[in-house]
Formats: C-alpha cells, sequence, structure tokens
C-alpha cells in the first residue's frame, strides 16, 4: 500500500518533525533525509548500534530507481512493519530539499547528559558556544567524527542539533559522535575542569600560536559564533587561549573552518 494523502497521521507526524523543532523535542524523534544517510543509519541500527529508527518512508521513484542498490537493500532488511512506501507528490511536500532522493527515516534523539560518567578524562573534545548556522554545527560534526574527536557540546543557545540542515551537512557523522547540549556555559567549564578536562579558548588575536600549541591529553576545545566570537566572559573562563595566525589582511575565518583546523591540529599524529 502507498500512502498517498498528506492528512494521513504518519505523513503529517513526519512533516511535523521535519519542519518544527519544538515538536522533535517533545517526541524526542528526528528525521534523517536521503538515501545515504538513511542506509547508514540502518545498518548501524542492525548492528545494534545509534539511531535507534522508528520509521522509514520510500517514495514509490525512489524504490525504482534505487532497486538495486545496496544501500537501499540495506533499508528493505529493517522489519517490514517499520517501512512504509509513499507516493512522489507526498514525498516532494515532505522534504525541505530541492533535489530530495524520496527517502526518509525517523529516529531517537541522540544527545547525551553531560556528566561525569559520560566524559572520558583523557579525552578531546569541541564545544560551540552560540554557533547558529545549521551548515557550521553538521561540518563541524562531521570533521570531529573523521579526526576522531570524543564528543561535541553544543552550548548558550546553539541551533538545532536536528535541524534538517544540520543532518544533511553531517552526513551520517551525528550518530558516530557523542554529542551533549547544555545551554548554561560555565556548567559546561566546571564539568570539564572536574573531570580533568583543559578548557580551550579559539580567539581571534592575543591567544598562543596554534602551530606551536601543545593540546593537553584531556582538552575541550571551544569555538564561538559566527559573527561575533566568543563573549570575553566566556573567554577568561577558560585554562588556556589559541589562535590560527593568518597572513594579509584576513581578521577571522568561517566558525566550521576555523574548527577544521584546530580539530586537525588537536588530534594530528592520531588519526
Amino acid at each position: 500500500m502507498v500512502i498517498s494523502g498528506r492528512d494521513n497521521p504518519k505523513i503529517k507526524r513526519l512533516i511535523k518533525l521535519l519542519s518544527n523543532r519544538r515538536a522533535r523535542a517533545a517526541e524526542g524523534e528526528f528525521v534523517i533525509e536521503g538515501l545515504r544517510n538513511c542506509s547508514d543509519a540502518a545498518k548501524q541500527y542492525l548492528n545494534g548500534h545509534h539511531p535507534e529508527l522508528t520509521a522509514v518512508f520510500i517514495s514509490s521513484r525512489a524504490a525504482e530507481k534505487y532497486a538495486d542498490t545496496e544501500y537501499l537493500k540495506d533499508l528493505l532488511k529493517l522489519d517490514e512493519r517499520m517501512l512504509f512506501y509513499i507516493s512522489d507528490e507526498i514525498a516532494g511536500k515532505v522534504s525541505d530539499s530541492e533535489a530530495s532522493q524520496g527517502i526518509f527515516a525517523t529516529a531517537r534523539v541522540l544527545d547525551k547528559e553531560l556528566v561525569a560518567q559520560n566524559i572520558v578524562s583523557d579525552g578531546k573534545y569541541v564545544v560551540l558556544d552560540n554557533i547558529q548556522d545549521p551548515g557550521n554545527l553538521g561540518t563541524v560534526i562531521r570533521t570531529a567524527d573523521a579526526v576522531g574527536i570524543n564528543g561535541i557540546v553544543l552550548t548558550n543557545n546553539c541551533c538545532d542539533l536536528y535541524n534538517p540542515k544540520t543532518v544533511r551537512s553531517a552526513m551520517g557523522s551525528i550518530s558516530r559522535i557523542d554529542t551533549f547540549i547544555e545551554n548554561d556555559f560555565a556548567s559546561v567549564i566546571s564539568r570539564f575542569s572536574e573531570n580533568g578536562i583543559v578548557n580551550v579558548a579559539s580567539v581571534v588575536n592575543s591567544g598562543e600560536d596554534l602551530i606551536d600549541f601543545g593540546f593537553p591529553s584531556g582538552c575541550a576545545v571551544y569555538i564561538g559564533n559566527e559573527g561575533c566570537g566568543m563573549p570575553s566572559e566566556h573567554v577568561e573562563m577558560c585554562d588556556r587561549k589559541v589562535t590560527i595566525s593568518m597572513h594579509g589582511s584576513i581578521e577571522s575565518l568561517n566558525a566550521a573552518m576555523a574548527a577544521t583546523i584546530i580539530l586537525w591540529e588537536m588530534t594530528r599524529g592520531e588519526c
């Protein structure tokens, strides 16, 4: 049976989860979109890992177009009670992407509580302080996964971890790296300090040069807002400061780019 009505309760819920942050928070679920992303999630779920999938929606066109791919075959290994087929028209209305592949999955949220038992004392972390662009957030998550960071903390009212653009940009990494949401900045500082983690603020100038910086074995690097960086009071709470030296008249980098450079240096030799 193909679901073709937008008033179908499952479709209404899917649209709500995609478009409404409050709905995602209330339901404790988010949406993964795209053939590769959904397939990756299915493989992890079938192997007993996160994310915990609750439903998969496949459009008629996608079922035909990707029939011979391993990606779709992975999805079809799921319990058939989790699989729902939808019309191409419905798929187009559901997606907020112009190039939708017509495949969606719903999953339980993944973030953890920032408490001692979830913190690795010699681990490496990135803390995002009031990051507002979902694409930047997704890029940092993917980079952190690539270089082996232990976890990501969102603080000071960052954009939504489960925003569809964030999930797409992270390309499956969102379920492979520990994520924490703690809006109170001072609490993040104290919880890391209590567990032997050195807090390092990234600043445009006046910090130690990144090239010569010796990252401690247990370390958290803080990346500030795209437009104005970290508030001075937050910088002062950190133990150390680091700066990316730049040539010419360039004053600063995109937040995701700066995070990528710092995380590479932070883990260089460990990948």
